[in-house]
């Protein structure tokens, strides 16, 4: 390792995922904001919402006025392709801090340098948060960008809201994996146990309304949370961002007690 500091290297190691991510995702959310304006025209999109019945809550779609950017924004991208693109990323990136090192055969040289292992987590999850916040600020931009040039209203306030969520919700999954990755040390079931986490929760969370006994663990969903109060046309909600601040917060405390712990020669 040629930088003393692991944030610095692990910023270094991430740069091109964040790029290649927030590109994608920037790119995918500029072309949807560019295609609203044709869409509404062509399609009556709440007539067609309408006639899917029931099974428009696996889209999302409960929420809003289709005829609208930020209700179509909402039913295309922000219901699931963007919390799963956030949320595989933060994990994928999280799963490999510890256990990566410890699969390549690194992480003894690693902390032979003069970094105690809390120090090494939580500079490594730091440069995660960076590469998330970079994420959804080019998002944004791309966003924004796309809606002037389709002549389309998007708050930018409310937008940048629906952002913020869009980050914890993507920490408390990384910070999930995280925390799977330092006690166990085996990569692939950080990242199977909370894809499969993420899975079940957004499917609690999306059939709840019409699946009798889902509305009483609905509240463990961290979906339920993310666009619960419709941040895209509320504004943020700090009762919800709290919570997931608190989820993200208590795995990263389990991830540095479980790595200090750990018996890495075992």
């Amino acid at each position: 390792m040629l930088l003393r500091n692991v944030f610095t290297k692990t910023i270094r190691d991430l740069r091109w995922p964040t790029f290649w991510v927030s590109l994608g995702c920037g790119a995918m959310t500029a072309y949807f904001a560019l295609l609203f304006p044709t869409y509404s025209k062509l399609f009556d999109l709440n007539s067609i919402l309408e006639k899917m019945g029931p099974a428009v809550k696996l889209l999302g779609a409960s929420m809003g006025d289709a005829s609208t950017l930020v209700g179509f924004l909402h039913i295309e991208l922000f219901s699931m392709i963007l919390p799963a693109a956030i949320a595989a990323f933060a994990a994928g990136v999280a799963s490999g801090f510890t256990a990566g090192e410890e699969s390549r055969g690194t992480i003894d040289i690693l902390l032979s340098y003069p970094v105690s292992r809390r120090r090494l987590v939580l500079q490594k999850w730091l440069a995660m948060v960076l590469a998330c916040v970079v994420v959804v600020l080019v998002l944004w931009a791309f966003a924004i960008t796309g809606a002037a040039l389709s002549a389309s209203v998007l708050p930018p306030d409310k937008l940048a809201a629906a952002l913020v969520m869009l980050v914890l919700l993507g920490l408390a999954f990384g910070d999930i994996a995280l925390a799977i990755s330092a006690f166990t040390g085996n990569r692939g079931a950080a990242i199977g146990v909370t894809v499969a986490l993420m899975v079940a929760m957004y499917l609690v969370d999306a059939l709840s309304s019409i699946v009798d006994g889902l509305g009483v663990i609905r509240p463990l969903s961290l979906f339920r949370y993310y666009m619960g109060g419709d941040p895209l046309r509320a504004g943020l909600n700090l009762g919800d961002a709290a919570v997931l601040a608190a989820v993200a917060a208590v795995f990263l405390a389990i991830a540095v007690l479980a790595f200090e712990r750990r018996d890495l020669a075992a």
